[in-house]
């Protein structure tokens, strides 16, 4: 090839690589602030100063660039916006890409505080109850896993939940919070968090035996955590008392419908009135039933005149609604 032709191949794309990223740099802002407060034992730009920016990847490698080392434990030193300035040209950055806002010296004081995550605890819950939509008092939410003390700048912290990847807020939770001290964003920490949401159930006192009857000396209303909820769950009183047991139902059971006993409003033999309605006309025939059914359920009649036996949908104890065919 050309050597001519090759060299401007290279630079056409070296010049766009450059291009490239020098475009990504364009339009951030960096604030450098008056005080700012740091652990040490070094100093980077993003803990004196704001960085503002669309690029979340061009504004985390701005934030890292060393400014050098902190004072000794207690003891503060100064940064000037110039002494900022020449950190980004040493690490490669134009600074006609940037803006630059804020004091000229900002005083960096290196000062540190020890932190628990379990601090965080009633924020998250906060954070969690908004996105539930549920009551304080209905969920509980516990940390997971061992505690480890973090060190962060003294200063007064304040967090920034990020949403959960998989838009659920129950069961086992793994949350990112963005740490701030005194405004600047200082650590961005994982937590694995369980959340249980807890609903009012009926459950069993004490043993209940077949076919005996539920009342308040053997269930009542207890508070369940949805992961210990069974399908099929009741949450009213009203809907157990009066009514008996379909099957022997131990201690502490969390009853379901399909343990109370819900006998049929028809039984087999009995005479049913068979109701045939075509538009406004409703046609009445006495009927024999053939078998049990309940309010809903299909059952088979017998016309007992005719004999004919036909496909009809229980309304009440005495009352089969037949499928659009005379019996």
């Amino acid at each position: 090839m050309n050597r001519a032709l090759y060299k401007s191949i290279i630079f056409f794309f070296c010049g766009f690589q450059i291009l490239g990223a020098v475009s990504q740099n364009q339009g951030t802002l960096i604030r450098l602030a008056e005080q700012a407060t740091v652990v040490g034992p070094q100093v980077s730009l993003g803990q004196v100063a704001d960085v503002i920016g669309e690029n979340k990847a061009v504004v985390e490698k701005i934030r890292r660039v060393s400014l050098g080392k902190a004072a000794l434990a207690g003891k503060s030193l100064k940064i000037t916006l110039g002494y900022l300035k020449i950190a980004l040209r040493r690490d490669g950055f134009s600074l006609k890409d940037f803006s630059f806002e804020g004091t000229e010296t900002a005083e960096v004081l290196t000062q540190s505080r020890d932190f628990f995550p379990s601090e965080l605890l009633p924020q998250v819950k906060s954070f969690v109850v908004k996105e539930l939509g549920e009551s304080p008092q209905n969920v509980e939410v516990k940390f997971m896993g061992v505690e480890k003390k973090i060190t962060l700048p003294a200063g007064d912290v304040k967090t920034i939940f990020r949403p959960a990847l998989s838009g659920k807020y129950e069961g086992t939770l793994l949350l990112t919070t963005e740490l701030e001290v005194d405004g600047r964003t200082v650590k961005v920490l994982p937590l694995r968090v369980l959340v249980e949401v807890f609903h009012p159930v009926v459950v069993t006192k004490k043993m209940v035996e077949k076919g005996e009857r539920f009342t308040n000396l053997n269930v009542g209303l207890s508070r369940k955590p949805t992961s210990l909820l069974r399908s099929g769950s009741i949450n009213e009183l009203g809907s157990v008392i009066g009514r008996t047991a379909a099957v022997p139902v131990i201690s502490g059971t969390i009853l379901r419908m399909t343990e109370i006993y819900d006998p049929p409003v028809i039984k087999r033999g009995q005479v049913v009135q068979a109701v045939v309605r075509r538009g406004n006309v409703e046609i009445t025939v006495q009927s024999k039933a053939i078998e049990d059914g309940k309010a809903g359920d299909k059952i088979r009649v017998e016309n007992t005149a005719t004999h004919k036996v036909l496909n009809g949908k229980v309304l009440d104890e005495k009352t089969v609604l037949m499928d659009q065919e005379r019996p």
